[in-house]
């Protein structure tokens, strides 16, 4: 009954949050997508107000009320502060010796470290504007640029994250090496742990004695969605958290005692990281590449709907799968020079039409093809693309048998494609023994 449950309720949650980001856009501005970007398009303030219009056929009046001109002017300032610092780069080492104020900028960013729910504080590397809030730039990654950077990219898919697992031990055995993971969603809990030098066998142990996706939802959600009505009481006495139905803490906290003391921090992981999510403010995708490991674990699998997204600094984040759940785009944003893109969707191949009859099935075919439509043409980016066949295993699956295949289809999948990963390593100067 509760798999049924979780079977019909999830992908209802995950296509509805498609539905809504493909189709809303804040008022005043017009979403861009061009170059795989997101751009915000200001609209002339002489089409707003008393001013005439764009054919200048007929006067517009504008009978906002003061509060609301207030609001969007607001809007429009954020807006503008938001395009003024986007793309910085990281100073180099040259660059804050000549500038005193930029080492002294990034010790104090040290010193303020990575404080989710406390007000007032800013994540390292990120910036305030004049309104105090909290703007995530996207870095490039300070390299030698004799050696090409090689990125990992591991893509969202919840349960089916254990393919994940065969492919890092497929890549282990063959010694290949990269120098950054970007993650969205299970694929950031996997690099995460990856990165802070954790060992590819105990993440495996995770999802075979599916302690991980257990603690994904502490409660099983058939539960959670009965008791959903009890949930919305703090909001009749004057509480109103972020919507959602788990808060995630509890999956933090067990992110945390599986990561080592010395590595709880992106800045201290032994190899970079970038957890993919969507900035719920602005509308806009960001890679998290600084601050607290399991906190920017939880931002990037916050499922809409499922999970309360997290607050950092004065911004909020949900799942990047919302927007890029093939962080292909993030991964050449940071600077890589190779992507080794890890794709576990589920495939699409034509089903009867009984198939449909089923509770949820329509759904869950949407977000099948969602999910298919949006990784294929980020996969078309990458140098490689390892797919293992992953159809069958749920999104929310806690089955072990599912684990285990997950993970033995991973590694049969990266067998497949290691001569052409050697390949292009070796036609960029990068020899694997």
């Amino acid at each position: 009954m509760i798999s049924k449950a979780r079977d019909f309720w999830y992908p209802l949650f995950l296509f509805l949050l498609l539905v809504l980001l493909s189709s809303t856009v804040l008022p005043g501005h017009t979403a861009t997508t061009d170059n795989g970007d997101a751009t915000t398009e200001v609209q002339d303030p002489a089409k707003i107000g008393n001013g005439k219009s764009g054919s200048g056929d007929k006067e517009v009046v504008d009978k906002t009320s003061k509060p609301r001109k207030e609001r969007r002017k607001k809007l429009l300032d954020e807006a503008d502060a938001v395009n003024k610092n986007a793309g910085k780069t990281m100073p180099s080492e040259a660059e804050k010796d000549a500038d005193p104020s930029l080492r002294k900028e990034e010790e104090n960013d040290e010193e303020a470290g990575f404080d989710v729910l406390e007000e007032g504080r800013t994540m390292p590397g990120f910036s305030e504007d004049k309104e105090g809030n909290t703007i995530a730039p996207t870095y490039k990654t300070p390299r030698d640029s004799k050696k090409p950077v090689v990125a990992l990219v591991l893509g969202g898919g919840g349960g089916r994250g254990s393919a994940h697992v065969g492919v890092l031990k497929e890549l282990k055995k063959n010694n290949i090496h990269f120098d950054m993971v970007v993650g969205t969603s299970i694929g950031s809990i996997v690099g995460g742990f990856l990165c802070a030098g954790v060992p590819v066998e105990d993440i495996e142990k995770m999802f075979l004695d599916t302690s991980l996706m257990k603690h994904f939802m502490t409660v099983p959600l058939g539960v959670r969605v009965v008791a959903s009505p009890v949930m919305v009481l703090p909001r009749v006495f004057g509480r109103h958290p972020y919507d959602g139905l788990y808060y995630g803490n509890k999956f933090r906290k067990y992110l945390e005692t599986h990561l080592p003391d010395d590595n709880k921090n992106i800045e201290d992981c032994k190899i970079k990281l970038a957890a993919v999510v969507v900035d719920l403010i602005y509308g806009k995708v960001h890679a998290l590449t600084s601050g607290n490991v399991a906190y920017a674990m939880q931002a990037s699998s916050a499922v809409p709907g499922l999970r309360k997204p997290v607050q950092i600094g004065k911004n909020i984040y949900c799942d990047g799968a919302a927007a890029e759940n093939l962080p292909v785009d993030q991964a050449r944003k940071l600077g890589a020079d190779i992507v080794i893109a890890v794709n576990i969707d589920e495939r699409y191949p034509p089903v009867t039409l009984d198939y449909y009859r089923k509770m949820g099935s329509v759904s869950k075919r949407m977000v099948t093809l969602q999910l298919h439509n949006m990784d294929q043409r980020l996969a078309e980016k990458a140098d490689v693309v390892i797919h293992p066949d992953t159809d069958g295993i749920g999104l929310l699956s806690t089955d072990a048998g599912d684990a285990k295949r997950g993970i033995e289809n991973g590694e049969k999948a990266a067998q497949e494609a290691m001569s052409k990963i050697k390949e292009v390593l070796k036609a960029k100067g990068i020899e694997t023994n």
